[in-house]
């Protein structure tokens, strides 16, 4: 379900009061809106008043925070961003590890019989990109099991992708499944981006990891809070072909897992903004992402989220959309092959002369 009343109403009142973004934001007045005005946000942060408080309400919340995110790094004078819909397709988990033996971790044992899921943003356009994970009051963010996250929050456990350190795994398995919230920012790139790229949170509750039940995790209070990638916020952030990662949970009972979420999502290669509410998940309809095309060889009926990069073609052996001489030398090693349909390109259930004479006729093509 989409709502983006809310937001817009927190815009149009921003700018009954100012023009532009940095009449609300830059507050030092250097003709940008950098990293002093971020400190400056989460300064006046869960505080009442102050100049961070763009939809009037009376308090520095998660609204305001979001209506910040977009236009980190902008010189000014910069425009406000316009609202965009229909990008975000919804949210949904995919099956990453079902636990069949105790594992050690410093959170404590992994029990057997624990699932381990990520939940993926579902995108139309590869150039959309999800800004912030958050939730208040108004628009609850709720994960639910029916037993507990491992892992999460704590002096041992994870809160953000970027908290987990893969040096322990060797030594304690089970540090590979922690729970964490990712907002886009896949595992890879850690190793790649610089120590300033991390994942960060805002909460109106100091002790919020704390304060959660063993089977729920919740931003729901008037104040709010998100999740979001620093460099994210500056445009640095990994490609996606329409996942867009947003975390990794682990439940030690599988019998239930749901939730609902709420994205802010950069869309139309970033000129305008996506406000995606009340997504719901669970753990009963997993995604599962495949070649949707049938004329690929690796056609998958059962597949929910298209992948273009599982599609193979017959005799397009490199996957590089045309065929050359290398594909043909791949064709000859099948050649009398009995159903290889990777070969078979007149499917008649065998790879004989007809399917090279088929191949050379698209040579080049």
């Amino acid at each position: 379900m989409l709502k983006t009343l809310p937001f817009l109403l927190a815009l149009l009142v921003g700018q009954m009061h100012a023009q532009t973004p940095c009449d609300v934001f830059d507050h030092d007045g250097d003709n940008v809106v950098g990293a002093n005005t971020w400190l400056h946000v989460l300064g006046d942060y869960g505080l009442e008043g102050g100049e961070p408080d763009v939809d009037g309400s009376g308090t520095v919340d998660v609204a305001d925070v979001l209506a910040y995110i977009p236009h980190m790094g902008i010189q000014c004078p910069g425009t406000w961003l316009p609202m965009s819909s229909g990008y975000v397709l919804g949210v949904g988990l995919v099956e990453v590890a079902v636990h069949d033996n105790e594992l050690a971790g410093l959170a404590g044992a992994l029990p057997v019989g624990a699932v381990t899921y990520r939940l993926y943003a579902v995108l139309s356009e590869p150039s959309d990109r999800v800004l912030a994970m958050f939730g208040d009051d108004e628009r609850p963010l709720e994960l639910n099991t029916a037993g507990e996250f491992y892992g999460f929050g704590g002096v041992t456990g994870t809160t953000l992708l970027s908290d987990y350190q893969p040096l322990f795994d060797n030594f304690f398995p089970a540090n590979a499944y922690s729970t964490w919230f990712s907002a886009g920012i896949e595992l890879g790139w850690l190793d790649e981006w610089s120590m300033n790229t991390s994942m960060t949170q805002v909460t109106g509750d100091y002790d919020w990891e704390e304060s959660q039940e063993p089977g729920q995790i919740a931003l729901n209070d008037s104040i709010g809070g998100a999740f979001f990638g620093h460099d994210v916020m500056l445009g640095n952030w990994p490609e996606h072909s329409g996942l867009s990662l947003l975390g990794q949970f682990t439940v030690t009972d599988p019998s239930q897992f749901h939730g609902t979420v709420n994205l802010l999502v950069l869309t139309e290669d970033g000129t305008a903004l996506e406000m995606a509410e009340g997504l719901a998940f669970d753990n009963d309809n997993l995604l599962v992402t495949g070649c949707t095309d049938e004329s690929s060889y690796t056609f998958n009926p059962e597949a929910t989220v298209a992948n273009p990069e599982a599609c193979l073609y017959a005799g397009d052996y490199n996957g590089d959309g045309v065929f050359t001489i290398d594909d043909f030398l791949q064709l000859l090693s099948q050649y009398g092959c009995l159903g290889c349909p990777e070969g078979d390109l007149d499917a008649d259930g065998a790879v004989t002369v007809s399917d090279l004479l088929v191949f050379l006729g698209l040579l080049g093509g």
